[in-house]
């Protein structure tokens, strides 16, 4: 009978926390034609059905070796800004001809009765191809 109870108690549990998902989807291509700049862009969406996730608190970066971009929300034309989409731009040298990169959103989530906590996800790593 105790197993049964556990069952249903465990059951409960899970169809009350649901499925919570956090998913980046990279929007960057695979290869970009080199340009005068040297600057290139990095864009991504991040979607979280968690609605313990604080909007304020959600920070992505790039990852580039030892250096961080942070990632800036990105801006439609009529002005407004694009629900969980954000960009960057990352420097790549004259003589590279390849940028490999990770992406990594971190984000605040609200806790029950205590301060809000930290959370992170990163990509495995990515290349894009600089064409001459």
């Amino acid at each position: 009978m105790k197993f049964i109870r556990f069952w249903f108690c465990l059951l409960g549990v899970s169809i009350f926390s649901g499925c919570v998902y956090h998913e980046i989807s990279n929007l960057t291509p695979v290869e970009l034609p080199r340009n005068s700049s040297g600057f290139y862009p990095v864009e991504i969406i991040w979607e979280s059905n968690s609605p313990t996730v604080q909007p304020k608190g959600i920070k992505p970066v790039v990852l580039v070796g030892a250096n961080i971009y942070p990632m800036q929300k990105l801006l439609a034309a009529d002005g407004k800004w694009v629900e969980n989409r954000w960009q960057t731009l990352i420097p790549v040298g004259p003589q590279q001809n390849e940028l490999r990169y990770r992406v990594k959103v971190n984000w605040n989530q609200s806790s029950f009765g205590s301060a809000p906590k930290g959370n992170s996800q990163i990509t495995e790593e990515r290349t894009l191809r600089i064409n001459d």
